[in-house]
């Protein structure tokens, strides 16, 4: 909320400053809150109050013609972080902190954990005239907030340098990584950073290693247990009542709820969203219309449509295309488009190649599949295994390079690191002119009912997956994001990047 608010009057010189501040407190304490409560080995934030606040002032406050130094922004932050005082010549030099006193008080009568200075930092230095370029190639015509031009951007640069060399003071000299970015891409700045960070991140826990698993295994008490829990009775159902968590209820009336409850979202419920009946229960709709189960309807409809459009175009140009999804559950976004096409031209499909992998733990997909494609004419190869796994990636390869792939429904209950190595994976056994088809899910009111009920997940906006994919080998600025109506769900389609395979 505060977020947009900052937004709305960004163009407030006054009013802009005291509300990003603002938000950015609550961001830094909600930081604290969480890797406390769920005890996380890093926690890593966009930002911090106290060293970006220190950098940014200077825009708005301050003597031009006499800049404080280093010196004096080391005092400014001993004066907030331990209540120091704070010298007449400093102060002089230094924007007017009568707010940041304020609200440095503030924050420790109300325990707001938002004035810290982290152990951590990367900054990315851009110089000025490259930052104002970006910025007008990203606004393409729209308006700019008045902040983003070069005199500013390079009086907040100078600010931010003197942050850093203060920081190193403070935590050390290796506490700080300064990356040129220059003309360095998403994912080259993404990749820059975690080598600068990986020296110093601890080891991760084994036990934090869950391969494929979806779903916490829990029994029928404990399913209750959680249901009559504090987090999902009053932080999701009471209040978010109204925006689809009222139909979770009703889910064991119906037969699709009970698998639902019984197994997540397996193959086998995924189909039973996907062929819903035309003339549902009463019980039947409120686990249809379920916000989530919406979304993933209108992404398979979008999949249909956009893979469709990639067989046709690639068919016409001759030869075989090669298709590779996992985990390939009943393979619908494939299936019915190639059905489409063998209706106008068996032969067409007799030219595809589909490789599809999946764990199939009720060990009905590999019969459905070869059945499905003896039909229509196409062939296919069913690998069993976890996707994750050097021997099915290294048995799927052997049928590559693929035209197409796709990665979809997975990208949120895969764990980090097993998600991007098999993003990186896809990225060296998809052709030079190849695609793929993956999807990313926003975080809404059911994220909340989920995490309550045991599902861990990761949730990625469009803009992070698409760096994601840039930094595993793909060209993720040229990415295209097709979302649902209930903008849940976004369907992406990336190219592969040529320079990940020099």
């Amino acid at each position: 909320m505060f977020r947009k608010l900052s937004h709305v009057v960004v163009e407030h010189k006054a009013l802009y400053p005291s509300a990003k501040v603002f938000q950015m407190l609550l961001q830094d304490n909600a930081a604290v809150k969480l890797s406390k409560r769920y005890a996380v080995d890093v926690m890593i934030s966009d930002g911090n109050l106290l060293l970006s606040g220190a950098g940014r002032a200077f825009n708005y406050r301050g003597p031009a013609g006499d800049p404080a130094s280093v010196d004096d922004v080391d005092h400014a932050f001993q004066h907030l972080l331990q209540g120091r005082r704070l010298g007449p010549e400093s102060r002089g030099r230094l924007p007017n902190l009568r707010v940041a006193d304020v609200l440095a008080v503030t924050a420790r009568l109300t325990r707001l954990q938002g004035i810290w200075m982290p152990d951590r930092a990367v900054f990315l230095d851009l110089m000025p005239e490259a930052a104002v370029a970006r910025v007008r190639a990203r606004a393409r015509g729209a308006k700019v907030d008045r902040h983003e031009n070069a005199a500013d951007l390079t009086i907040a640069r100078e600010g931010y340098l003197r942050v850093v060399e203060v920081m190193k003071r403070n935590k050390g000299a290796g506490s700080v990584h300064v990356i040129e970015v220059g003309q360095m891409r998403p994912g080259e700045v993404l990749s820059a950073a975690a080598q600068a960070l990986a020296p110093q991140l601890p080891a991760a826990s084994s036990e934090s290693v869950r391969a494929g698993a979806l779903h916490e295994a829990v029994g029928r008490r404990s399913v209750l247990r959680r249901v009559l829990s504090y987090p999902y009775l009053f932080r999701y159902l009471v209040r978010h009542f109204f925006d689809g968590a009222w139909r979770e209820p009703l889910f064991p009336l119906s037969a699709p709820g009970r698998a639902f409850l019984q197994g997540g979202y397996s193959a086998g419920v995924m189909r039973h969203i996907y062929d819903q009946p035309a003339r549902p229960s009463v019980a039947e709709r409120a686990f249809y219309g379920y916000p989530l189960h919406r979304a993933v309807r209108d992404r398979l409809a979008i999949l249909e449509r956009r893979i469709e459009g990639e067989l046709r175009s690639r068919l016409a140009r001759g030869g075989e295309v090669r298709i590779f999804t996992a985990p390939s559950g009943f393979a619908y976004d494939v299936l019915r488009p190639l059905a489409k096409l063998a209706a106008e031209n068996r032969q067409l499909v007799g030219r595809v190649l589909v490789v599809a992998a999946d764990l199939d733990p009720a060990g009905n997909l590999a019969p459905e599949l070869k059945a499905a494609a003896e039909r229509i004419g196409l062939n296919l190869e069913f690998v069993l295994g976890d996707l994750t796994s050097t021997t099915l990636r290294s048995e799927c390869a052997s049928h590559g390079p693929f035209d197409v792939a796709l990665f979809v429904g997975l990208s949120s209950w895969l764990p980090k690191k097993p998600m991007l190595e098999h993003l990186r994976w896809l990225g060296t056994n998809v052709r030079p002119d190849g695609v793929l088809v993956t999807d990313c899910f926003t975080p809404a009111a059911y994220a909340v009912g989920g995490a309550a009920m045991g599902y861990r997940a990761n949730y990625y906006p469009p803009a992070v997956m698409r760096v994601i994919l840039d930094y595993c080998g793909f060209d993720g600025l040229a990415a295209e994001v097709e979302s649902g109506p209930d903008a849940i769900n976004h369907v992406l389609l990336a190219p592969v990047r040529a320079a990940s395979r020099t």
